[in-house]
């Protein structure tokens, strides 16, 4: 396919050397693999995403991208060079990874974590904010 007067052509390769530079690929790499590994777990144990599920996740998703029609979506996939099942999949896995959040923190003796004297500060940090933010007002 000849190229536009403007076009440039970038590979896969290229973007994965800028992100390995610049130190931005190890992070990336490390919360894709925390997610799989989270959204197996999820599966085995039993935890599943119905099909209103990830419709639900898709419509937010492109509600809060200002995707309103469907050629906006399906131009917006294009453009990021995204498939429709990988999008899906993205939201599948999103829907996995808090769902078994939710599966861990009921099973979670929440004392240990509430006693840690980092979520005290946390927590005193958030009720300050919240406070501020209405003072500022």
């Amino acid at each position: 396919m000849a190229k536009k007067k403007n076009e440039i052509e970038i590979g896969v390769a290229e973007v994965v050397d800028y992100l390995r530079i610049t130190g931005h690929f190890a992070p990336a790499l490390r919360e894709v693999v925390e997610r799989k590994v989270t959204a197996d777990a999820a599966r085995k144990q039993g935890i599943k995403v119905t099909a209103k599920q990830l419709q639900k996740a898709a419509d937010t998703f492109r509600a809060v991208q200002g995707l309103t029609k469907a050629r906006d979506t399906k131009s917006w996939l294009a453009s990021n060079g995204l498939s429709v099942e990988a999008f899906e999949a993205y939201l599948e896995t999103n829907l996995l990874v808090s769902k078994f959040k939710d599966r861990l923190n009921k099973k979670a003796g929440k004392a240990k974590y509430l006693s840690s004297q980092a979520i005290k500060q946390s927590v005193k940090e958030m009720i300050y904010r919240d406070w501020l933010k209405k003072e500022l007002k």
